[in-house]
């Protein structure tokens, strides 16, 4: 039987990550994760030099790399169009959330 090569993690954002845990994790270097803190891509929570990030962090530097090496898009680029998904992710979770109420009417 072949293994499957996708693997499903379970990232926590209680969980707290260092830079050098992110570089590795994301494959990335340590200095494009300074230029997307300068940014605002990403929040560290605790100050440099020893900057901690909640876990899910690593989801988020994910998506600008892919977005920058894959789409070619800017860091401020890459800034706005998360800044966008986030708003998305955020309105379907509303709508989500409004549409599991129950309806006023049909209460007895």
């Amino acid at each position: 039987m072949p293994a499957n090569p996708k693997q499903t993690v379970v990232i926590l954002d209680e969980e707290e990550i260092s830079l050098a845990d992110l570089t590795r994790t994301c494959r990335v270097h340590a200095e494009w994760v300074m230029e997307l803190v300068d940014e605002g891509v990403i929040e560290p929570r605790t100050p440099a030099p020893q900057w901690r990030f909640a876990a899910t962090t690593i989801v988020r530097v994910e998506k600008a790399r892919r977005l920058q090496n894959d789409l070619g898009v800017n860091l401020p680029g890459v800034a706005l169009a998360l800044q966008l998904l986030d708003r998305i992710d955020a309105l379907e979770a509303r709508v989500r959330a409004t549409s599991r109420r129950p309806d006023p009417d049909d209460a007895d």
